[in-house]
């Protein structure tokens, strides 16, 4: 048996305890409320005991397949156009009087939300949840959250159920993802599907093949701490993981608020076991993305980076490798659309610049930049609707091609002017703007390397920068800092990225 988790485990169990459970069924993907991608071959699968014979139907096409001898079956259906009444996708047994329904089923585009703990982040969490939860009636949009589990080795399937987006079920759907979704299907009118396939302090690493990893030349001591785990002892790890996990989330927050209802000590936390799955190369990749692949994606959103802020050097390689690898399965121009990580007090600026020049470097990619929804004391800020709305005007300009402004000001170069550094922006939009009363975030240097704060104006599409100290400028800096306060925008309001003129030392403080 692969290596699944418990619920895994369990699940397998309860298929043998009852074999009649395997005479037809879809996959875990395949539920009542989902989106199937349009304008692109629909590939359905699913289970069904050996060798029988299975005839599935959707919309206007029928087809008829046979299990293979380990009871799995695949069927490839013709691209269907967006939008239209809900279908009924059915799959029925030959031998049997049996048949698979699944209801409601809507066309439109499926985007892949992935990452660790703020894409995994939910609406129940986010500023003013209550009114924002009220105020989610889409039934069009649609949302699935893969259950979390590891696998040593590719897993076959994932645990699930298709949503639509409404006040009474919107409270557990990704907040990044929902935004997003909502947005999109706010300017596009078509079903918009959202499958979100997060987990929270989740290395980059375990989202990779380690195949890919390996290739990289990074993480190799990452990768030689995992290499001889037997699958007993990946298996021990996870269950000691859940365990921890229910006493935190459930247990531990239940005898905490009892005892703060009867005047008692709070009790202290579980101990966070010192191995975890999260970190295995390849587990993720293995449990949550293997099992998706023969699913069609128009694109995909990440949230991801925290866990790796400490390596900006190396995260500079893995991400592309991470990108190159999933279009290698869902296409070369699969759109990739990530958000640079927010402002706190653990995550250096060198981090975001990395993420910055992956960016510039990769093509079908865009960024969003959120250096003005950070919190310093909370790597989970709760302002997500920015976010999931910033990665919608992405989409829309690079997948959807509209000619709209999707980016805030983006630094282009830089020219010494008597004594004065003039900045140029490419994404300025309908002009630079200042939030606030006067420009902030920007540093000077002269040639000693020293920055010090500078008197920044703008000047059209320019910023000016000055400083009493610094009478032969060399390098501007930004928003480079742990905590940044920068406000330059343009006036879509949104943020410029953050930079440095400074020659690519790498460095590793600000």
């Amino acid at each position: 048996m692969k290596p699944f988790l418990l619920s895994a485990v369990v699940t397998a169990a309860g298929f043998l305890l009852c074999p009649n459970a395997l005479a037809v069924q879809f996959a875990g993907l395949f539920t009542d409320h989902m989106v199937l991608q349009r304008d692109q071959p629909v590939t359905i699968w699913g289970t069904a005991d050996p060798g029988e014979s299975i005839t599935v139907t959707l919309a206007a096409q029928s087809k008829t397949t046979v299990a293979d001898p380990d009871g799995r079956w695949s069927l490839k259906f013709d691209p269907l156009k967006a939008g239209g009444e809900p279908l009924t996708l059915t799959a029925k047994s030959a031998a049997r009087d049996q048949q698979a329904t699944v209801s409601d089923v809507l066309v439109g585009d499926v985007w892949l939300c992935s990452g660790q703990s703020n894409m995994h982040f939910q609406m129940k969490s986010v500023e003013n949840a209550p009114q924002e939860i009220a105020g989610m009636n889409h039934p069009n949009v649609r949302f699935f959250t893969v259950k979390q589990q590891f696998g040593q080795q590719s897993l076959d399937d994932v645990e699930g159920t298709w949503q639509p987006v409404t006040p009474e079920t919107a409270a557990a759907c990704s907040a990044a993802a929902c935004y997003f979704g909502t947005a999109l299907n706010r300017q596009l009118g078509i079903p918009i599907g959202l499958v979100s396939s997060a987990v929270g302090g989740t290395r980059i690493e375990s989202w990779m093949r380690p195949e890919t990893l390996a290739a990289t030349g990074e993480s190799t001591e990452l990768i030689g701490k995992w290499k001889n785990t037997t699958p007993e002892e990946f298996e021990r790890i996870a269950k000691a993981y859940a365990a921890f996990q229910y006493q935190r989330d459930n247990a531990h927050t239940k005898a905490v608020r009892e005892a703060r209802e009867q005047g008692k000590p709070v009790p202290p936390p579980p101990v966070q076991p010192k191995l975890r799955c999260h970190d295995c190369p390849g587990a993720l990749h293995h449990g949550m993305i293997r099992p998706l692949e023969p699913f069609r994606f128009r694109g995909v959103i990440w949230y991801q980076g925290e866990s790796n802020a400490g390596h900006p050097k190396s995260y500079e390689k893995l991400l592309p490798a991470m990108i190159a690898d999933w279009r290698g399965v869902w296409g070369a121009e699969l759109p990739f659309l990530f958000v640079q990580i927010a402002p706190h007090r653990s995550i250096h600026p060198a981090f975001r610049e990395a993420q910055h020049r992956i960016w510039k470097k990769t093509p079908h990619t865009a960024m969003v930049v959120t250096t003005d929804v950070g919190n310093m004391e909370n790597i989970h800020p709760a302002r997500k609707r920015p976010v999931g709305e910033r990665l919608a005007l992405a989409a829309r300009a690079t997948t959807y091609g509209e000619d709209i402004v999707s980016s805030g000001p983006v630094y282009q170069n830089m020219s010494i002017v008597g004594g004065r550094a003039v900045i140029t922006f490419t994404h300025t939009g309908g002009g630079l703007v200042a939030k606030g009363d006067a420009l902030s975030g920007f540093t000077i240097a002269g040639k000693d390397g020293k920055h010090v704060p500078a008197t920044a104006t703008i000047d059209g599409d320019t910023v000016v920068c000055i400083a009493g100290s610094v009478t032969s400028p060399v390098a501007v800096r930004y928003n480079w800092s742990m905590n940044p306060d920068g406000n330059l925008h343009n006036r879509e309001g949104l943020p410029a990225a953050p930079f440095r003129t400074d020659p690519d030392e790498r460095t590793t403080r600000p």
